[in-house]
């Protein structure tokens, strides 16, 4: 009886409950190959892509904004580099590269609460939120906006 008492009160603590996995999904063709979330909001994200074309990328946007009418082209953009400058980043099918990367210019994306405020967190606390990411194929012009599943702790 007593080790039953225990059992359930573990259970009631939550003590038994696994961790929360970090989950970075994309519909096929592309894949998360790393991930990471500072505490700051500053997203890390290198994808492979094997769509059986090169493709593109124009933009990242990482956000909880889950509305229908949130992925526009205009709004999942790189920033603006100025005049003569190219923000994209081209990826032949079968490769991977770094898509976001913080302090690395126009690669530096935060992500953002439903009303694009960048979120900050606790070590360890977990982000749930989707990323969006704008690209075109190089061969046909034909552009795409996937979305992504996006849950995970934040790092130091």
């Amino acid at each position: 009886m007593l080790i039953g008492l225990l059992l359930f009160g573990l259970l009631v603590a939550g003590c038994t409950s696994p961790p929360e996995p970090t989950q970075c999904t994309f519909p096929a063709g592309i894949t998360c190959v790393s991930s990471k979330l500072t505490s700051d909001g500053n997203l890390y994200l290198r994808i492979g892509q094997g769509t059986g074309h090169s493709i593109m990328v124009t933009g990242v946007v990482c956000t909880q904004n889950t509305s229908v009418n949130f992925p526009v082209k205009e709004s999942i953009q790189y920033s603006s580099c100025g005049t003569n400058c190219i923000n994209n980043i081209t990826i032949s099918s079968g490769n991977q590269t770094t898509v976001a990367n913080p302090g690395a210019g126009f690669l530096a994306i935060k992500c953002t609460d439903a009303n694009g405020a960048t979120l900050t967190g606790t070590v360890g606390a977990m982000y749930h939120g989707k990323i969006y990411i704008n690209y075109t194929e190089t061969d046909t012009g034909l552009t795409r906006i996937i979305v992504g599943t996006y849950k995970a702790k934040y790092e130091s």
